[in-house]
């Protein structure tokens, strides 16, 4: 006698009960499979917008470092050259590869809280290292994600060193 696997004794074809367990199987499989697609575009949305973000404070970055470290438009709590804490400066983080503005994706731009003072020690003495006296600049973009309402933020730090203007 010749053993055969049961699929293939005899003509009878695929049970109901078999066919509706491959399709609970199969659709198991797929919504997991699509979950995982969805969460991964997700993430990659997100590390777009972050790198658009950083983009954008290095931008304002680049203007601090030209101005220098007597730049910027006034004491220490307001020493950025182009915005003040006051007032966030509105950034596009996403056009959307669409001429239309109303689809973009737009976050804040302000001065990072963390340096108000960003010339002298808590003690009142001047910053300095090496004897060479610098000021902290940073900015922090921050905007909304679309897809799942989480509100995100960037953050960049950089030193600015004094030196002579010839």
């Amino acid at each position: 006698m010749i053993l055969r696997p049961f699929f293939l004794r005899g003509n009878k074809g695929l049970t109901l009960v078999e066919s509706l367990i491959s399709i609970v199987l199969l659709g198991t499989l797929l919504v997991s499979v699509l979950g995982a697609f969805t969460i991964s575009n997700l993430g990659a949305s997100r590390a777009r917008h972050r790198l658009a973000a950083m983009n954008v404070i290095s931008g304002y970055m680049e203007q601090e470092l030209r101005a220098g470290y007597d730049g910027g438009i006034g004491g220490e709590a307001d020493y950025y050259e182009t915005i003040s804490s006051a007032d966030p400066t509105p950034v596009t983080i996403d056009t959307r590869g669409t001429a239309d503005t109303s689809d973009d994706l737009v976050g804040s731009l302000v001065p990072d809280p963390y340096f108000p003072d960003n010339v002298e020690n808590a003690d009142g003495t001047q910053i300095t290292y090496i004897g060479v006296p610098f000021k902290i600049v940073g900015f922090v973009v921050t905007w909304n994600e679309d897809m799942n309402g989480q509100a995100c933020s960037e953050r960049a730090v950089c030193y600015v060193a004094y030196h002579t203007s010839s």
